[in-house]
């Protein structure tokens, strides 16, 4: 852009603001990062001069030196009576409760997004001197228009001034006698002045400021373009480019200044970062070592909310309020920012692996605390007294209407109470986040200018919003290589600069014109991206920019995004490709991981057998025999090494709780009624009867093992479900010959292979015929081929057919499942139980193995003890019974390295080719 204002050198503007206050000169910038960048050259030229102190530089970005000068006008003798200029959280708030009170709030999916939207056009409006007349004007436009003209009317009465108007409450007094105005004003690197900067500044010339400008150095570089295969591979190539261009430099004793762009930095911040920190810093997630100082950094402020202290700050304050999710809940009880999270970690693991088996997927704090001294819970004193503590404070002081002052105080008192912000020292980061926490709490107090008394829920909210929106980055050592988004680029120079994303699609960005602002206004008033051809001339200046920013320039795109194919953007289309590609950008510099694997002292060990059990020890139940067939490593990291995956809480009853709980109303129901003669002579109403009490003392017990799971109406619905599935079963079981059920819910100690284990039966019968019938219940799948063959997958019941003593004449699964009760079983005879078969006749591969029932109790003697002798012996292969099948939903997963075996790459593609 062509500035109307006269030209000064850069390197005048350096000897001249040397001269310090006498020179009476201040430069302004579009941007923080470049007024930084600009004083810091200030302070090179100095040094590379020879002296040994100097002057500040009075370097200021455009909004701060606007603000600078508001604040001289209030400290004027004879300033009479002024507004009161509102922090952005306090007009947010003002915005929110005008649209909030409007007849459009109920059609509003979110008030307050809407009323950021407001702030927002309100501030383009005034810099752009954009007057709507109502002609094509939408629904969004003509809302607009009728809220600021009440949000106009609130700060006249109130006497309030916000940011879009103080550049013209500013040039109103830049005459003012005693105002300290500077001589010189200088725009540095301005690619465009709104009208309302413009008037500000032909105000400042009225009074005999000078004002002139200057650009950042241009550089004669070629630059080179560089397609890439995908985006990750943009990111990848560019952190080996800067690396390339930082080991080059480190013989010259001098750091280069090396800038990387990446337009959509918020969205792939977190890919950035780990790629960069990967490549520049190899081990630096390493167990057990230190944090090295990091070469470079990301210039993109992250939300307050992102950061744990203030996120966990937060999450504590909604636990004091409602009830939040069990993961929320899981975090503060592992987090370091409360009382004691040091001294009790383990502690606190444990009861958090003890609560996902007994909560739900929600928590309250008082039902959080009543868990906490529940018996057989995990004990952690410091946090059970201090969430304690913070319930009773929640009762006594979190209920009444307050305002945003007396708000902030409870919020400050209730983490003080929980212990915040813990017992280790904060680190630099953390203590810098705690200050800017404490920063928008007085922030959130300072509301009480524009909002009045409010309940808790309403001022959380507040709260968390305003955490939400404010941005915040750790300051931190300068650093050689900057990553940063296209409007922090503008006007910085470098040694090497390497923009990415730059395809069609991409680049140049597509119009965004405010909603709330007729289209046809921005356009005649040339707002950035109000359309298409703005937004292409904005993007082209800033690629002009870019080309001259550094002695070496690189652009890069990818060739495709996904699936769809992506062409160089038609604004760097035109640069050459680097022939044989960027130097450095192709280095396959070594991981971390390809270091240790290249280390020389490399052995190779195969480790497949722990030590042996001691004298054949109990070992547990019938997982043990159950997890070794399916994997012995599963058996072994399970079993042996007491490898246990934490539970997820589900909402209400899982499938295993059903079938407890039906279970348990079966047994009791049998208990009372006895043999088929009994259930014979009972009707429907009499059997309910013996069913809805045996279904009220099941969950009861289930409500002392997981109350949270029977909450509401649900518990009356389950037992509903509970009398009738267990009627329907007991009616199909009239269809049976004479039966003696002698036990439910019996357990038995087994021994297999020198391995203890205790089963438990479902159920046994005598039946007319002779013999008995093991028959354990399933609501699921119940497949008879889960006891056959080698490693049987499920070895319960023929564990208990050979160790019980009696003299077992059928093996069954029950599937009580509404509508298709059957029996699936094994029998000895014929028609001892509907829908069992013998073993001679079943069709099925695995069965072709046995003749008749002798060789069947034979083979499951044989497999079971097998399988007892490999798990007392320590037998911890990684041999899953069926492949990738066996390891889906496999608890030992974060132990297991059978992905390191090829396994699962090789049964996918064995699966593909069938």
């Amino acid at each position: 852009m062509q500035s109307p204002f006269a030209p000064i050198a850069r390197e005048a503007l350096l000897e001249r603001l040397g001269l310090g206050h006498a020179g009476a000169l201040t430069v302004l910038t579009p941007n923080r990062r470049l007024a930084a960048a600009l004083a810091r050259d200030f302070d090179d030229s100095r040094a590379a001069a020879g002296h040994a102190a100097w002057e500040s530089a009075d370097v200021l970005p455009w909004s701060s030196f606007v603000e600078r000068l508001w604040d001289d006008v209030l400290h004027l003798p004879d300033s009479g009576e002024l507004p009161v200029l509102l922090a952005p959280e306090e007009e947010d708030a003002l915005w929110e409760a005008i649209v909030a009170d409007s007849r459009q709030a109920k059609g509003l999916y979110s008030p307050a997004s809407a009323a950021r939207l407001c702030r927002e056009a309100w501030q383009l409006a005034h810099a752009w001197r954009l007057r709507a007349d109502g002609e094509d004007a939408n629904e969004d436009a003509r809302a607009f228009a009728e809220w600021s003209s009440r949000y106009e009317r609130r700060t006249r009465e109130g006497g309030f001034l916000d940011a879009a108007r103080l550049p013209d409450a500013v040039a109103r007094r830049l005459a003012d006698p005693g105002l300290a105005r500077p001589a010189t004003l200088v725009l540095y690197a301005f690619d465009l002045l709104t009208p309302q900067m413009r008037e500000l500044l032909a105000a400042a010339a009225a009074t005999g400021i000078e004002v002139r400008a200057c650009e950042p150095p241009r550089h004669a570089a070629i630059p080179v373009r560089v397609p890439l295969a995908s985006p990750a591979e943009e990111v990848a190539a560019a952190a080996r480019w800067a690396r390339a261009r930082l080991e080059a430099a480190a013989s010259s004793g001098r750091l280069p200044r090396i800038g990387i762009v990446v337009p959509d930095l918020a969205q792939s911040r977190r890919v950035v970062e780990r790629v960069f920190a990967a490549t520049l810093h190899p081990g630096f997630n390493a167990p057990g070592g230190r944090t090295p100082p990091r070469a470079f950094d990301v210039s993109l402020g992250q939300s307050l909310a992102d950061f744990a202290l203030a996120r966990d700050a937060l999450l504590l304050l909604q636990l004091a309020g409602r009830e939040i999710a069990f993961e929320d809940a899981s975090r503060l009880l592992r987090s370091p920012f409360l009382a004691g999270g040091e001294s009790e970690m383990a502690a606190r693991s444990r009861l958090d692996a003890r609560l996902r088996e007994r909560a739900g997927t929600a928590l309250s704090l008082d039902r959080l605390v009543g868990h906490l001294a529940a018996p057989g819970m995990p004990r952690a004193p410091i946090l059970a007294e201090r969430l304690g503590e913070l319930a009773r404070f929640r009762r006594s002081d979190l209920f009444a209407p307050r305002t945003p002052p007396q708000w902030a105080r409870a919020f400050a008192e209730a983490l003080r109470v929980a212990g915040f912000p813990g017992e280790r020292p904060l680190d630099s980061a953390e203590f810098q986040v705690q200050g800017k926490w404490h920063e928008a709490l007085a922030a959130f107090a300072r509301l009480e200018r524009v909002a009045g008394r409010m309940g808790f829920q309403d001022a959380l909210g507040r709260l968390s919003r305003l955490v939400s929106d404010t941005l915040f980055q750790p300051e931190s050592p300068e650093v050689p290589v900057q990553v940063m988004g296209v409007l922090e680029s503008a006007g910085l120079d470098f040694d090497h600069l390497w923009v990415m994303g730059l395809d069609d699609g991409a680049w140049p960005l597509p119009a965004r014109p405010h909603p709330f602002i007729p289209v046809r206004l921005q356009r005649a008033a040339g707002v950035p991206e109000a359309d298409a051809a703005s937004s292409f001339d904005l993007d082209r200046r800033i690629t002009e920019g870019w080309l001259g920013a550094a002695d070496e320039v690189v652009v890069s795109h990818p060739l495709a995004r996904g699936e769809a194919q992506s062409p160089a953007s038609p604004l760097v289309a035109a640069i050459a490709v680097a022939e044989g590609g960027v130097p450095g950008a192709s280095d396959a510099f070594p991981s971390w991981r390809d270091a240790i694997h290249a280390a020389p002292a490399l052995e190779r060990l195969v480790d497949e057998r722990g030590p042996a059990l001691a004298g054949g020890a109990g070992a547990g139940g019938t997982a043990v025999f159950r997890d070794q067939a399916a994997c012995p490593f599963r058996a072994f990291s399970a079993h042996r090494l007491g490898s246990d995956a934490p539970e997820v809480p589900q909402p209400g009853l899982t499938a295993a709780d059903r079938g407890s709980l039906l279970h348990a109303v079966l047994a009791a129901a049998w208990e009372r009624i006895g043999d088929k003669g009994a259930l014979d002579d009972l009707d429907a109403r009499e059997l309910a009867d013996i069913l809805a009490p045996a279904a009220d003392a099941a969950l009861e017990r289930m409500r002392r093992r997981r109350p949270d799971a029977l909450a509401g109406r649900f518990a009356a619905l389950e037992r509903d479900r509970l009398v009738a599935t267990s009627l329907a079963w007991l009616e199909f079981e009239r269809g049976r010959g004479d039966f003696r059920v002698v036990a439910t819910e019996r357990k038995l100690a087994v021994t297999f292979g020198g391995v203890s284990a205790n089963v438990k039966l479902d159920r046994m019968d005598s039946l007319a015929a002779g013999g008995c019938a093991i028959i354990d219940y399933k609501s699921g799948e119940a497949r008879v081929g889960a006891w056959l063959g080698a490693r049987p997958d499920e070895p319960q019941l023929p564990m208990y057919a050979l160790g019980c003593g009696e003299d077992v004449a059928v093996v069954a699964f029950a599937r009580v499942k509404p509508g298709d009760n059957a029996f699936r079983g094994l029998a000895r005879e014929e028609n001892l139980l509907p829908g069992t078969t013998l073993v001679s006749k079943d069709r099925s591969r695995l069965a072709a193995g046995y003749a008749d029932w002798s060789a069947l109790r034979e083979g499951w003697r044989r497999e079971l003890d097998a399988l007892g002798r490999a798990f007392s012996a320590g037998d911890a292969r990684l041999d899953p019974k069926n492949g990738a099948k066996t390891c889906e939903g496999c608890a030992e997963r974060l132990v297991c390295r059978v992905a390191e075996t090829g396994l699962r790459e090789a049964d996918e593609e064995a699966t593909a080719d069938e």
